[in-house]
């Protein structure tokens, strides 16, 4: 972990703002203004250069200086908002917006820092992280030396969905895919399936290695034997479910598995009836010639509400206290049984 940033002191912020340092102090110790008379451009200045200086402020120095403005801002790792990513984005979104609009805050979305190589940077030059009180973070993917700084920073944020890019003790709130994924391999076990396919995208994502760790337990314990495809192979799959004996093949997500149907449904392959299918993701509104797929419902909206309240908890306790707090926590997805796992005819 990088070492906790040194403080920056009034002097500096002085000569930031072109005033005095008892300028400073007399600012950051007399917030409304009622008791010394400084010129209010004078007090913009000063606050603007504790926004610039190259540390966070403790909570208490913010409240003195006006900084706590009742602003969460949001920043999502990648782009959020095109017709791709809204099936991702915009549920967690929406949680984000209603809970914001429930305590009075208002929401700061950042936009500034380019996409590049398909993510951003959240310490970017551009990135305005200071006028908030706080943030919370998307992505499928963070960077670990951003999400320690913030820690080291003391920084109240909030990620969305369960890090490990890091030791240091993140804050999030997200989905336990391990506990559904048994649930739906148990499933597909008592339906009298022995042998499956495990279809994934390769993401390096914390969620994508609970799915295929829990796959790989189920398939080293006896319970189902997986062979894993990467989705490069999805026209691939009739062959190998073939050669393999499968009668069951189990992807990564919703619009991964309806790319499975499609390539089984291409080569002759009656679905579910000969081969049953089923997602490890978000399946309500998904649907196989009329029949519910299986797999998950996801509650984002949920995860995105409690990430919010999290955060206003960590905003407004010391954070001298925050290692008391709950502050990393999972929810389950609920299984959706649908109707495309179906039982293996002996």
């Amino acid at each position: 972990m990088p070492p906790k940033p040194r403080r920056v002191t009034q002097r500096e912020i002085a000569e930031i703002a072109g005033v005095s340092q008892t300028t400073v102090s007399v600012v950051l110790n007399d917030r409304d203004g009622s008791n010394v008379r400084i010129p209010e451009e004078t007090r913009a200045r000063v606050k603007r250069a504790l926004e610039q200086a190259t540390y966070v402020a403790d909570p208490a120095a913010r409240r003195l200086a006006g900084l706590d403005n009742q602003i969460i801002g949001v920043f999502t790792y990648e782009a959020a908002l095109s017709p791709e990513s809204m099936d991702f984005y915009g549920p967690l979104l929406n949680g984000i917006e209603r809970a914001a609009e429930r305590i009075g805050w208002d929401l700061l979305f950042f936009t500034s820092s380019p996409v590049e190589n398909g993510t951003r940077s959240l310490f970017h030059r551009k990135t305005r992280l200071r006028l908030a009180d706080g943030c919370i973070l998307l992505g499928q993917q963070m960077v670990g030396s951003e999400l320690e700084r913030l820690v080291a920073e003391q920084f109240p944020f909030v990620a969305v969905g369960r890090r490990d890019e890091t030791a240091a003790p993140v804050p999030y709130v997200g989905i336990d895919y391990v506990t559904p994924t048994a649930a739906v391999i148990d499933q597909a076990v008592n339906s009298g399936h022995r042998q499956a396919l495990y279809v994934h995208r390769g993401r390096n994502t914390p969620t994508a290695r609970d799915r295929r760790g829990a796959v790989e337990a189920a398939s080293s314990a006896g319970r189902l034997a997986f062979m894993l495809v990467g989705e490069e192979l999805v026209p691939e799959l009739p062959r190998l479910a073939r050669a393999t004996g499968a009668t069951l093949i189990i992807a990564e997500d919703a619009f991964l598995t309806e790319d499975v149907v499609h390539a089984l449904v291409g080569a002759g392959v009656s679905v579910p009836d000969e081969i049953s299918v089923a997602a490890l993701g978000e399946v309500r509104g998904h649907r196989t010639d009329g029949r519910a797929l299986t797999g998950f419902h996801v509650p984002r909206e949920q995860v995105a509400s409690e990430a919010l309240e999290l955060l206003q908890l960590l905003i407004t306790t010391d954070p001298q206290e925050w290692a008391g707090l709950d502050a990393q926590r999972l929810l389950v997805a609920e299984v959706e049984a649908g109707d495309t796992i179906v039982g293996v005819s002996s």
